[in-house]
Parts: structure tokens; C-alpha cells; sequence
């Protein structure tokens, strides 16, 4: 075959693709003149070879695709496995449905077809050349007004070895990336030896790599695979939209052993925070956010009806002027009531785990014993800690409050403690030692987020002094038997009506339930061990519920218990009519005047 031969033939697809360069032109020309041998013949022939490469290159990444390697680093093989199957079976039907087509089109329609279906598979072939070659840009292509999306499999994996979350070599996706309301997600497999803990704190440096802001990505660790990591990124910075609380327009009561809503995570995900299993510290910078967080604890104990609320503050600038109406107890910059408050408290939880102990069940205070018992959720916020804590009486407060802290949740008795300054002596170390649950606002530096979430704390991902001002609200919560998490509290407005609104529909619910203060019930009673008595009216035996229906209006079996406790008279099981109950009976509390 001749220079003249390979020139003089019918242009073929390659025509179309782009007009040879000077130098081709020029080697056309010396080839004509017979100034080059073979070797020149295939090297300008090549020149209109796109087509080919385009269908051997599409052959190839089908054969990749079927062979499922994209897969190729995970170490589940009976997933892999799964995938080839179903491709494989993809690719049986996708060639036999081509091989039909093109003969069914032959037959009725035109005998031409087979040419236009082998025309069709080398488009598709050029298409994927052109596709790796936009892949190989520097920058990558993007069509006008194009924005978000799911990326690429491999952008995943470049971005994360541009952030160092890994060596390159093993560095892989051990799933898919798939979308989720809100933004996607997929899990990275980090090469052999390296731990998938140590990627935690870089999220930042993953989305300016993956080019997001640092707040829509998340990552999360692997339970069953201490080398893998789930990474979430959102479409849009979750941080920076207000959500309102959920307490706002509530008509019912809550359940405040299921826990209190505390705020939203990153993934969009509703956060609660379990105050009964142990005492929460809150602290940040002003306007970080901490009043709103504690508003929303005494909201939602509020609205739970049952636990009695003790307010101290420290600044006394009306910040519980909302909740005073449904408090037991409401006291601004006063150390000897909160001294005296806590050892009532420490009473109480002695007297709690002496029924535990009678009892014979379990060691903790839980919601059928409560019933049982005649006893409540004693809830305790101290706010501006530092005021207390720095009185002359600080040493004594402090030791009450580590034992409270320490114990108290056993028994229902809780301790709220928040604080502007996260210095020793705002925080005594003993004090936040025992403080399980801690909430971290916006911090002024590394120093003080450790003094909230725990040292060593920011080494290991979690740094307050990092969240940017315009999150007011977000900060970390390290809720015990968890990792810490990033999440923005939910929103009442204290310069509105919020705190208002919520707290009068918790005074209507506590007034319907008799469990308002006694300075709210306007009860007054001479003796409320005669008025027990006078409740019996014939009966020997009475249900503690029955006993407090025939009480009437300010009456609980909280308060039941706790007037009869001092002489010797608490609730045991009552037998009445072949049901067993907790109860009281007559000649236990006639017992006490006889003896008088």
C-alpha cells in the first residue's frame, strides 16, 4: 500500500475530528515526495485512528466495569462478588438486546442497519475517549450554570489524599457514593496500617480539597472497621440555618426520660441529650449560644410535668424570669441557698438510694420506680458557676456539687452547671471531672476547649475555638458512651415571646397535673398527715393514685411520700381487690397519732 493509496481513500469518521497540524501536513507531503519509510506511513494513518482508539477504549472500560474494578481494594469479597454478578448480567442483556435490535432492524426496516449500528459503537467509542481525555484536564470541565451534584468516585479518593487522610497507594471507596437528603455520602478505606480516628479534625482540609465549605463535611467512625470512615457532605452549610425548637406550639407533655432536644447534627439530623444518666456542663464565650441551650433544658423539664425545677443564677439579670411561676425554686446571686439547697439534695438522694436498696430491683432511679417510689426528678441549674464557686463558701459548694454530680443521676437528683469562662476557677478540675456530659460553645481558644470538652480534646478533632462566629448556637457536645458530636442548638428567642409561650402552656400543663409549686397551688394545710388520714375516710388500704385522686388539687405522690417520710412511713405494695399496687395503709398513719 502507497502514500498515494492511503490518502486518496473515502474520508472515514476521523475526518470530522480535528485538520492535521503543520507538521502532519509536512510529513503528508515528505511521505508523497518518498522522503520517509514505513514507520511514517502508520504515524500519519494514526492521526484518523480516534474512532478505533475510542472503541478498544470503550471495550476496555466495560471489561473494567463487568470485572468490577473499582472495587479492587475493598476486602469484602462477597460484596465484590455481588457486583460482578449483577453486572454481568447487566452486559448479557444490554449485548443481546443490541444483537436483536440490530437484527430485528435488517429484517423490517433496512438492510443498512448493521452499518449504522457499528456507526452507533464507534460514537460511543469516541465518546469515551473524549471523556478521559476532559477527565485528564487539569481543571475539571463543568458545564455553565452547572452547581452541586454527586462527584466521581475518584474525586472522593484524590480529594482525600490532597488532604493527607491517607497514603495513596490503598486509598479507595469500600461503597459507593450515594445521595441522601441533603447532600451524600460514602465510605473511604484508608490503606492497610492506618486508623480511621486519626482523620478526625481534618475535615476542613477534605473540603478545600473536595472545594466545600469546612461545615458541610462530617466525618463519622466505623464501629466494625477501625480503617474505614464515613464521610457526609451536605449541599449547603447545615450550621448556618436557625431551627426552631420543637418545644414552640407543644400541647402535650414530654417524656423527659427520653431526652431532651438538644439541636441539630450535620448530617440534618436531630440531636437528644439524656440528662438522667449524668450532670451536663455547658460553657462558652458570651453570645455563643449557652443560654439558649440551657433554655432549652428547662423548657423541655417544663413541659415534662413531673420534675421539679431549681433555678440559681449567678448574674441575676432576669435570664429564668420566664420560669420562676413553675420553679420549686428560683434564687439569683445567693452561695448560702445554693449550700443549702444542695445538701436538701444530697438528703434526698440518700433517702432515694435507701428505697433502692429496700427495694431489691434495680440501682437506678427509673420512671416506673418513680411512680412506685412517690418520688420526682430533682433538676438543678446553676448558672454563672464562677460567682458561686468563688464566694467564701465556694469550697463547700464545690464539694456538694462533686458529690451530687457524682451519684446524683442514680437517684434522679441532676446537675446543670453553665459557665462563661472555662478558667480553673470557674471549673475546678474535681468538679469537671465528674461532669459526663459537657457542651461546648464557641471558644476563644484551644486552651479553653479543653477545659470543657477535656484534655487532649482538640488533638483529636474536636475543638470549640474553631467554630466560626457567624454559627452562633453550634458547638460540641460530648455526651457520655458517644463520640462528640457538632450540632447547632435549637432556637427560642429570649428577646421574643418564645420563652413565654412555652413556659405558660408548662404552667397549664403542671396545674392540670398538680405538680405546680406549693407557693403557686395556694394549698394550705395545718396538718397534712391529718388531711392523709382523713383521705382513708373507711378504708384500711388505698392505691397511691386513688390516695392522691381523694386528696384533691395540690397533691402528688411525691409530696405524699415526703410528708410521711420523716415518720417512718413510705409506700410498700397494697393488695386491693386481687390487684397489686404501691400504696399506704390506715393503721400505719392512725399509728403515728396513737403514738403521739
Amino acid at each position: 500500500m502507497t502514500a498515494t493509496d492511503v490518502f486518496s481513500r473515502p474520508q472515514t469518521p476521523a475526518g470530522f475530528w480535528a485538520k492535521p497540524p503543520g507538521r502532519a501536513r509536512r510529513a503528508v507531503r515528505a511521505l508523497r515526495h518518498g522522503k520517509y519509510g514505513r514507520r511514517s506511513v502508520k504515524l500519519v494513518y494514526s492521526v484518523g485512528s480516534a474512532p478505533v482508539a475510542g472503541t478498544s477504549s470503550l471495550a476496555r472500560v466495560a471489561w473494567k466495569w463487568i470485572r468490577a474494578d473499582d472495587y479492587a481494594g475493598t476486602d469484602d469479597y462477597v460484596f465484590r462478588e455481588k457486583v460482578r454478578t449483577r453486572r454481568r448480567r447487566t452486559a448479557w442483556m444490554a449485548g443481546l438486546g443490541y444483537l436483536a435490535s440490530t437484527a430485528t432492524a435488517t429484517a423490517l426496516w433496512d438492510p443498512r442497519a448493521p452499518y449504522l449500528a457499528v456507526a452507533a459503537v464507534a460514537a460511543t467509542g469516541s465518546l469515551v475517549e473524549a471523556r478521559k481525555r476532559l477527565a485528564g484536564r487539569p481543571t475539571p470541565f463543568k458545564l455553565p450554570g452547572r452547581k452541586g451534584g454527586t462527584p466521581q468516585e475518584n474525586t472522593v479518593v484524590r480529594a482525600a489524599i490532597a488532604a493527607k487522610l491517607g497514603k495513596a497507594d490503598g486509598m479507595c471507596l469500600a461503597s459507593p457514593v450515594l445521595t441522601q437528603d441533603g447532600g451524600w455520602s460514602t465510605v473511604l478505606q484508608l490503606p492497610p496500617g492506618q486508623r480511621a480516628r486519626h482523620c478526625l479534625g481534618k475535615e476542613a482540609d477534605f473540603a478545600s480539597a473536595l472545594g466545600v465549605g469546612e461545615s458541610q463535611v462530617v466525618f463519622d467512625l466505623v464501629d466494625e472497621h477501625a480503617g474505614r470512615l464515613v464521610v457526609y457532605v451536605a449541599k449547603s452549610d447545615p450550621f448556618l440555618k436557625v431551627y426552631p425548637s420543637p418545644l414552640l406550639g407543644r400541647t402535650e407533655p414530654m417524656d423527659f426520660w427520653a431526652g431532651v432536644p438538644a439541636g441539630v447534627n450535620g448530617r440534618g439530623q436531630p440531636e437528644r441529650l439524656r440528662l438522667v444518666d449524668a450532670s451536663l456542663l455547658v460553657a462558652g464565650e458570651p453570645r455563643a449560644g449557652k443560654s439558649a441551650a440551657v433554655n432549652g433544658i428547662i423548657g423541655a423539664a417544663a413541659l415534662a410535668v413531673t420534675p421539679k425545677i431549681h433555678l440559681f443564677d449567678g448574674k441575676g439579670a432576669g435570664d429564668h424570669r420566664p420560669w420562676r411561676r413553675i420553679a420549686h425554686t428560683a434564687v439569683k446571686r445567693n452561695a448560702p441557698a445554693l449550700l443549702a439547697h444542695l445538701k436538701k439534695m444530697q438528703d434526698q438522694m440518700e433517702r432515694v438510694f435507701d428505697l433502692l436498696d429496700e427495694n431489691g430491683g434495680s440501682t437506678k432511679l427509673t420512671p416506673e420506680l418513680c411512680r412506685r417510689f412517690g418520688v420526682d426528678v430533682e433538676l438543678t441549674v446553676v448558672d454563672e458557676t464562677r460567682y458561686y464557686v468563688s464566694s467564701p463558701l465556694g469550697e463547700e459548694i464545690v464539694e456538694a456539687m462533686v458529690d451530687i454530680a457524682a451519684r446524683g443521676p442514680a437517684a434522679g437528683v441532676l446537675l446543670v452547671l453553665a459557665s462563661q469562662r472555662m478558667t480553673v476557677d470557674a471549673i475546678p478540675g474535681p468538679l469537671k471531672g465528674v461532669c459526663s456530659l459537657r457542651w461546648a460553645m464557641r471558644c476563644p481558644d484551644k486552651t479553653a476547649s479543653n477545659a470543657v470538652l477535656g484534655q487532649g480534646a482538640a488533638g483529636a478533632g474536636y475543638d470549640a475555638s474553631e467554630i466560626p462566629r457567624s454559627h452562633r448556637g453550634v458547638g460540641i457536645l460530648d455526651a457520655d458512651g458517644s463520640d462528640p458530636v457538632k450540632l447547632r442548638s435549637y432556637f427560642l428567642n429570649d428577646e421574643g415571646s418564645d420563652l413565654v409561650d412555652v413556659a405558660t402552656v408548662a404552667y397549664e400543663l403542671r396545674r392540670a397535673a398538680g405538680t405546680l409549686p406549693p407557693q403557686e397551688q395556694g394549698v394550705v394545710e395545718a396538718d397534712p398527715v391529718e388531711a392523709i388520714l382523713a383521705a382513708f375516710d373507711q378504708a384500711d388500704r388505698m392505691h397511691t393514685a386513688d390516695l392522691v385522686e381523694a386528696l384533691g388539687p395540690g397533691w402528688t405522690a411525691a409530696r405524699i411520700a415526703e410528708v410521711l417520710k420523716p415518720y417512718g412511713v413510705t409506700p410498700r405494695d397494697v393488695k386491693i381487690d386481687g390487684v397489686n399496687r404501691n400504696g399506704y395503709r390506715r393503721q400505719d398513719i392512725a399509728a403515728l397519732f396513737a403514738a403521739a
